[in-house]
């Protein structure tokens, strides 16, 4: 059947930024047929036609979560990243069972799509639980592998065993459901020797996949990898090869001229997380920069340990404020650019065909309700766009469709049972702070 979404607006973040006021999308078997004004265009016999109102625009892209932290959110507040991580957050990691991050997975997915996020770009290890939550969820997520180095591991823990076994997830599930993709994620060029970088990085090339690693997060990490290798981040992945396939790198706070020069030269993408780099005090992105010298920019909660939320719209407005107070200049970074960021730019980050509203494209889609002081007055086209980017939130998503299937309707998630949910997370990271 085809389906019909009429709205008083519809953002579709296409290369124009075209917005249609009143505007329609029409969809079937979960892609876009159509997108236009519904006065001119009369709907074909036998399709069904949902009058809205509202704003339609498309599904917001989380380019870096870590989403199973909804299990121990809020831990270890006002301590720098590598302390939050030693001492809070990886020894309640390493207590988790499967059961923990399917349940942890599930309520964060929950969580987004609640908020209008429809794709997620997570890492994390535990595959098998956590792309049985994505799929249950009904989400659209590239899921990246966590792969690390740990000291006295042992053979089934060390990042050799990782590293198989994310080839052989990408083997069997890269693309199940037409929702699910799979990659590669070494967490870091401080936390994985040069050998594994190589390694990983021969493995997701072989099959054209995405490699997720967080880069220059913070001025400590980048201390330890000059210390030890003698070079930066980016140039320790230059040199070992890493950079030479799909890249998307995480934070890209610590970058230096060069290295800004190596992104450039290698098409690496990077996920802007300035909530979480802003909580640990981790530094500001040199996002303004990054886009005028054409590097792939999209938005990243990170994970809600560290945010504490997964909620984008915040990410979206948070990067534009920073970039305009940094820059002492309100146009270094407009609102269209701003949306953009939140959508498109994440999608084409990542290298995933989402983030718009055009034809053949897939349908997923969020619909805001604007019968709200957040979007009063709104007198033109350039006023709407204001109240999405500087004034609306989560909370005034109603509707959300990915590949045309409803997720969210009249603002609870469909396919969560997110009492349950909050319940099973609430019990489990009880269980990992006693423990």
């Amino acid at each position: 059947m085809t389906v019909r979404l009429v709205g008083d607006a519809v953002f579709t973040v296409d290369t124009t930024d075209t917005v249609l006021a009143p505007g329609a999308v029409e969809f079937e078997a979960g892609t876009i047929t159509w997108i236009g004004d519904p006065r001119r265009v009369e709907p074909a016999a036998g399709t069904e036609v949902r009058d809205l109102g509202g704003v339609l625009m498309p599904g917001l892209v989380n380019c870096h979560a870590h989403s199973p932290m909804t299990l121990v959110r809020s831990a270890g507040d006002g301590l720098p990243l590598d302390r939050w991580l030693s001492e809070s957050v990886w020894p309640r990691e390493a207590k988790l069972t499967e059961d923990d991050v399917y349940w942890g997975m599930a309520l964060g997915a929950a969580e987004m799509l609640s908020y209008g996020v429809t794709t997620t770009c997570e890492q994390y290890r535990h595959p098998a639980p956590v792309t049985e939550a994505l799929l249950d969820t009904g989400m659209r997520a590239l899921y990246t592998v966590a792969i690390f180095d740990f000291a006295d591991a042992g053979p089934d823990a060390g990042w050799e065993a990782m590293l198989a076994g994310a080839c052989e997830l990408f083997d069997t599930a890269d693309g199940k459901e037409g929702r699910l993709g799979v990659g590669f994620g070494p967490h870091a060029a401080y936390t994985v020797p040069p050998e594994a970088l190589r390694a990983v990085a021969a493995e997701a090339q072989r099959r054209g996949a995405l490699l997720q690693i967080h880069l220059s997060e913070s001025a400590a990490e980048c201390r330890v990898v000059l210390e030890r290798y003698g070079m930066s981040a980016p140039a320790l992945l230059a040199s070992q090869g890493v950079l030479d396939g799909r890249v998307l790198a995480a934070h890209a706070v610590w970058l230096d001229e060069r290295d800004r020069d190596l992104l450039v030269q290698h098409d690496v993408a990077v996920a802007h997380c300035p909530g979480s780099n802003g909580k640990l005090g981790s530094g500001i992105a040199p996002l303004a920069d990054l886009l005028r010298r054409g590097v792939r920019v999209g938005l990243g909660t990170d994970g809600p340990a560290s945010n504490d939320d997964l909620h984008l719209w915040d990410e979206m407005r948070l990067a534009a404020l920073l970039a305009r107070a940094t820059a002492g200049d309100p146009d270094v970074l407009s609102s269209r650019t701003a949306l953009r960021l939140a959508t498109r730019g994440g999608a084409e980050a990542m290298g995933l065909p989402v983030g718009v509203l055009e034809v053949g494209r897939p349908a997923d889609v969020v619909r805001l309700r604007t019968d709200d002081p957040r979007f009063t007055p709104s007198l033109d086209d350039a006023e709407l766009l204001g109240h999405l980017v500087w004034a609306a939130a989560g909370d005034l998503v109603t509707d959300v469709w990915v590949a045309g299937t409803p997720v969210v309707e009249s603002g609870h998630c469909t396919t969560v049972d997110t009492e349950r949910a909050r319940a099973e997370v609430v019990q489990r990271a009880r269980r990992l702070l006693d423990s």
